[in-house]
């Protein structure tokens, strides 16, 4: 199989000749907006009176079966990517397993994959993500030894129990002889020995690691997100996510991407925590109608007109500036365009 990492450039295309796209390259269906840990440099650590801890759950399986049931409907090619996970830990939701096989048997993406932190990786969904053959599942491991962990998650979950669940699942597709899923452990940046540290701990369990970078997330009041990670040296990495990243007056996300919320609420991206964009339902209308709605258009105009200021959420983040997390610069693409040719 392709490695994770490799995925983003593998059969690209240039945006700018293919925009308004029919149907979104990518899907996002959220199992569960709730998560195990409370990490430090995420939105699920903040205070419980916060506007995303009071909002968050788990999406019903009917809920879930209705949003796959559309995009069987929907005429065109299959979704690049069907992803299981947005804002939560997906296998916080019981149901998860159930989802991936719906989603397998429904044959609606080239693949589908999910994001995980792997506590809850237990032998029998090992064994059925196996069975159902969920392509790709990218861990998210957050600290390269134990007090480390222990201090950015704000969980008693040791790296040695996740290691093992890995190990489980490693040897499960191994009896199978199934490369799938695919396994890519992934840590924040140390900017220091722990990366090696990382690699080393989680290399023989997985199908790849490596390295991420980090971002800042949508700015709120009272959080800050790369501080909380990386306390002293947080300067130091935010000189250098401004040295990497590119100027853009469009975030392309809204082009290629929905993102649907564990409560059926449809999102033009996967970074908006805050919900500050809802651009339809499943309930009202469905995926294509919401594709296709005026609402979105008005979105994705306000983008390329340089009006992101007049969004709650688009005017606090600068995610689709990171030259790590956006490959593709739309600015110019005209607005006359936007709606497909009759």
């Amino acid at each position: 199989m392709i490695r994770y990492t490799d995925l983003k450039m593998t059969a690209r295309q240039d945006l700018m000749q293919v925009l308004p796209l029919s149907k979104p390259f990518t899907v996002l269906i959220e199992p569960s907006s709730l998560c195990n840990f409370r990490c430090v440099q995420c939105f699920q650590g903040m205070p419980p009176s916060s506007a995303f801890m009071r909002a968050r759950g788990t999406m019903p399986m009917a809920l879930f079966r209705e949003a796959v049931r559309q995009l069987r409907a929907w005429p065109g090619p299959k979704l690049k990517v069907l992803k299981l996970s947005l804002y939560g830990e997906p296998l916080v939701n019981r149901d998860f397993t159930d989802m991936v096989k719906t989603a397998r048997q429904a044959d609606v993406a080239e693949r589908i994959e999910t994001t995980t932190n792997a506590a809850l990786l237990s032998r029998t969904v090992a064994e059925r993500l196996v069975e159902d053959q969920l392509d790709y599942m990218r861990v998210s491991i957050y600290a390269s030894n134990q007090s480390r962990q222990e201090a950015v998650t704000r969980s008693r979950v040791t790296l040695q129990a996740i290691r093992e669940n890995l190990q489980v699942l490693r040897e499960v597709k191994e009896r199978a002889g199934s490369p799938r899923p695919f396994v890519s452990c992934k840590m924040l940046d140390s900017y220091g020995d722990d990366n090696e540290e990382f690699m080393s701990v989680f290399r023989d369990v997985a199908d790849e690691v490596y390295i991420d970078k980090p971002h800042s997330w949508i700015k709120v009041d009272g959080a800050d997100f790369i501080r909380g990670y990386y306390a002293d040296r947080a300067d130091e990495v935010m000189t250098d996510l401004r040295q990497h990243s590119t100027p853009r007056v469009a975030c392309p996300m809204g082009f290629t991407t929905l993102a649907v919320r564990s409560d059926g609420a449809v999102a033009p991206c996967c970074v908006d925590f805050i919900g500050g964009t809802t651009l339809g339902s499943i309930a009202d209308g469905g995926l294509r109608a919401t594709w296709d709605s005026e609402g979105r258009y008005e979105f994705l105009k306000m983008q390329l007109e340089g009006r992101k200021h007049e969004n709650p959420s688009c005017a606090q983040c600068d995610v689709f500036m990171s030259d790590h997390y956006t490959l593709d610069t739309i600015d110019g693409f005209p607005v006359s365009r936007l709606r497909p040719s009759e």
